[in-house]
């Protein structure tokens, strides 16, 4: 047993994986604080649940590669059942936009990610609605898929609950005490928690945490973007892939018999629950109008609006804070949280307990200090 009095900040996708590993790993002394009453309220409970593994950070592929593989296979052991739809993904490309897709693919195939070029005509043939839109080439992706993400975050939180670990909800931070450089405990609304080291996975809070210790000021921008589900549609077909057309920022997927789509909007705001504002209407019905006229006639029966946490390179965040000893960073997902939640959560637990990490000095926080 490692014997390490640890306290998780969130309990979203990030502190959740990052619980279940350090259990596993056998850190015997693991408290998960949350602020809401239950799990997944914010970014970790509000995506699109998508699972991609084409992207264009290669630090980030990876962990989307090593995520995509977990979720195909769970373990034997897993404690709750996760429904992973494997419809696979076409990404569609135009222009410039098309060329760099291209190279995303091959360098995913490198990974051993299947990853196909298509014309624009097998694409259409693949998914009937893209007839008259406007794209060069795809890239298909068999191996991606929808995940309940539900499902999944209670996986980590039940499979790190087996093995010891403390989950306090309904329980805010309200600072971080620091003596002689060193983290000692964590301050809430109900007293401080003594703490040698805490872990800081807070999604859109992350940087108001990092303040509260004195740590390196990494610049983190929560993000709010809007999802839109249709109201049925007789024409749909159920075992489509995504589509995200990555040159024009739209994408769709099936969704409870009609779609699931979404504009791409991506604007800062307040940590917190992101009012959904009402010209994201428009703003999706005008994309849908130029890329994918084929449909201007659906009718938009639910929307909400999510966060996602940016670092300003939009790489993750991940590591021991060289300011403030004992103070760990998991933050900045920035949209890939589902899809890299248990690499995430391996690579954290395994730089807190061993100190190494494979490709670890990518996402340390120390590339922000001045």
């Amino acid at each position: 047993m490692v014997d390490l009095l640890c306290v998780i900040i969130g309990a979203g996708f990030a502190g959740a994986a990052t619980a279940y590993h350090l259990a596993r790993r056998g850190v015997s002394d693991i408290l998960v604080l949350e602020q809401e009453r239950v799990p997944g309220v914010h970014s970790s409970g509000r995506n699109a649940a998508m699972v991609r593994q084409v992207v264009s950070d290669p630090a980030i592929a990876r962990l989307a590669r090593q995520g995509a593989s977990f979720l195909r296979c769970l373990p034997g052991d897993w404690p709750a059942p996760v429904l992973f739809r494997q419809n696979g993904s076409l990404l569609l490309g135009s222009g410039e936009g098309w060329k760099k897709l291209m190279e995303d693919a091959g360098l995913a195939r490198q990974d051993g990610v299947e990853a196909e070029c298509w014309s624009q005509e097998k694409a259409k043939e693949r998914v009937g609605v893209l007839q008259e839109a406007n794209f060069d080439g795809a890239v298909w992706c068999p191996t991606d898929g929808v995940v309940d993400i539900h499902a999944l975050l209670t996986g980590y939180l039940k499979g790190a609950a087996a093995l010891g670990v403390e989950v306090r909800y309904g329980c805010s931070v309200m600072g971080i005490e620091v003596r002689d450089g060193q983290v000692s405990g964590v301050q809430t609304a109900d007293g401080v928690i003594r703490a040698e080291a805490v872990i800081n996975a807070a999604g859109p809070w992350a940087g108001v945490i990092g303040k509260f210790a004195g740590a390196v000021d990494a610049p983190l921008r929560p993000c709010r973007r809007h999802l839109f589900v249709s109201a049925s549609l007789t024409w749909v077909d159920p075992t489509w892939p995504f589509v995200w057309d990555v040159s024009h920022d739209l994408y769709f997927r099936p969704e409870s018999g009609g779609l699931l789509l979404c504009p791409c909007d991506q604007d800062e705001v307040a940590p917190g629950d992101p009012p959904v504002d009402d010209s994201m209407a428009e703003h999706l019905a005008e994309k849908i109008r130029r890329f994918l006229p084929q449909m201007i006639d659906i009718s938009i029966k639910k929307s909400w609006a999510g966060i996602r946490t940016l670092s300003a390179d939009g790489r993750f965040v991940i590591g021991w804070d060289p300011k403030i000893e004992g103070f760990f960073w998991v933050a900045g997902l920035g949209g890939h949280g589902v899809t890299t939640s248990y690499s995430v959560g391996a690579l954290a637990a395994s730089l807190i307990t061993d100190g190494v990490g494979e490709g670890a000095e990518e996402f340390s926080v120390a590339r922000f200090m001045a």
